[in-house]
Order: C-alpha cells, then sequence, then structure tokens
C-alpha cells in the first residue's frame, strides 16, 4: 500500500511536468488539465493516508470519499477537476452528458491557466497544506506565486 510519502512523490512529478508545459498552455491544454488532476489525485490520497491510513482505488470511490469524510473544500475544487481531465481525455462532460469535438470547446488554453491550474489546482494544494504531516507539508511541490 502506499504512503503518503509516495502519493507526494508521484504528485511531485506531476507537478514537474505540468510546470513544463505550463509555458506552452496554448498548444497542451488538454495535457495540462490531465495532469492538474492526476496531481490532486495523489495529493487527496495523500491526505487520506495521513489522515484516515489508507486511500481509495477509483475515482468514483474517491469522490464519495471527499464528500463523506468532511472534505467539502476539497472535493468542490477536485470534482471540477475531475470533471474536466474527464473532456480533456475523452471529449465527454459526464455531468452535463455533452459532447465537444475538441477540447477548447470547452475550456480555452487561458481558462485551463487559470481557472483550473491557479485557482482549482491551487486551492486543493492550499487546503492539503494543513491536512498533511509535518513531512508531507515540506515534501509537496506547489504552484508558484501569482
Amino acid at each position: 500500500m502506499a504512503s503518503e510519502a509516495d502519493h507526494l512523490a508521484l504528485a511531485n512529478k506531476n507537478h514537474d511536468v505540468l510546470m513544463h508545459l505550463m509555458d506552452d498552455v496554448d498548444r497542451f491544454p488538454e495535457w495540462i488539465t490531465v495532469l492538474a488532476f492526476y496531481k490532486a489525485v495523489q495529493v487527496v490520497e495523500a491526505v487520506f493516508d495521513h489522515k484516515h491510513g489508507g486511500g481509495c482505488h477509483g475515482h468514483p470511490a474517491r469522490l464519495d470519499a471527499l464528500k463523506r469524510r468532511g472534505y467539502q473544500s476539497l472535493f468542490r475544487h477536485y470534482r471540477l477537476l475531475w470533471a474536466a481531465s474527464s473532456v480533456a481525455r475523452y471529449l465527454y462532460d459526464t455531468v452535463e452528458q455533452t459532447p465537444y469535438k475538441s477540447f477548447t470547446d470547452y475550456r480555452t488554453p487561458e481558462q485551463v491557466a487559470r481557472n483550473l491550474v491557479n485557482r482549482r489546482l491551487r486551492a486543493i494544494e492550499d487546503e492539503a497544506v494543513g491536512l498533511l504531516s509535518e513531512s508531507g507539508r515540506k515534501q509537496l511541490h506547489r504552484l508558484p506565486a501569482k
């Protein structure tokens, strides 16, 4: 079973690639969205491991656990990243039941950078810092200050 540190190591790998691609958000908005979501997955799993001794297997279980365990703030931001990531991967919004011809019909590159990364992912990082162990807080790579 993966530990808090293991999940944060994966979150940090996603973070590093995300930062690399953010320089070309116009070209890679889908990949940036997917990386932001999967960084959030690993951060949430690290929180669950630290607070509850283990995480979840699968997106529906994780969404449900965020709601049930009282992590409303994390849930709100995480759910939006999950939905955007689904559109990025499948060109289909499972919440609104809407297909798209391209990801940029759903979110512009500017919206990806401003709303998904700098607002939603940043909020997850900010919330998680108070929920991780002291070593976890130090280990987590965070988005640069605005």
